[in-house]
């Protein structure tokens, strides 16, 4: 009777061993048939991107979201709103673009995308130090994607040395605030 319960519980571990053994390679990968494109990688079936892609497969360029026309108005420093309108084009180099504002012509901005799940956004690299020829004052520019219709542009200038009116003084304050046309 001894033997018999030993044999019957070495079969039943045997059992439940090759069991496990055989569901857990049955198992298949989340990846396998996902093809991300670009130099994207795969982890759980899902895509991770590289910069200046996006996209279930990486298949669609970042800047793809921002290039076009945007219509609508700039305001500075007052209520008073003035038509104005804003294009975007791609850059020379991947994730970067071309802005060019009327109401800031001829100057071009470049930057680059900067994207996460919740903001789609410009970063302006050439900020100037162009007030009336001024090195006392420094031009910044945020640009951010709403939607992937409506567009915002924050200018500011601001004093960056000490000067009668103090560091880091907000001397002109514009926004624009358009839609893709």
């Amino acid at each position: 009777m001894k033997i018999w319960k030993l044999t019957l519980l070495t079969g039943l571990l045997f059992a439940a061993l090759m069991s496990t053994i055989f569901y857990s390679s049955c198992v298949q990968d989340a990846c396998n048939n996902v093809t991300c494109l670009h130099g994207g990688s795969c982890g759980n079936g899902v895509c991770r991107c590289p910069t200046g892609y996006e996209g279930p497969t990486c298949a669609t360029l970042s800047v793809n979201r921002f290039i076009g026309g945007y219509a609508g108005y700039t305001s500075c420093n007052n209520p008073q709103q003035v038509i104005d309108s804003a294009f975007i084009t791609a850059g020379d180099v991947i994730n970067t673009v071309n802005v060019r504002m009327n109401s800031i012509s001829p100057k071009i901005l470049k930057g680059y995308i900067n994207n996460n799940a919740s903001t789609y956004a410009i970063e302006v690299t050439n900020s100037d130090s162009s007030l009336l020829g001024s090195t006392f004052y420094q031009r910044i520019f945020t640009i951010t994607l709403q939607s992937d219709k409506s567009l915002s542009i924050h200018e500011y200038e601001t004093n960056i040395f000490n000067t009668p009116s103090g560091p880091d003084t907000i001397i002109n304050n514009c926004t624009f605030l358009g839609f893709k046309f």
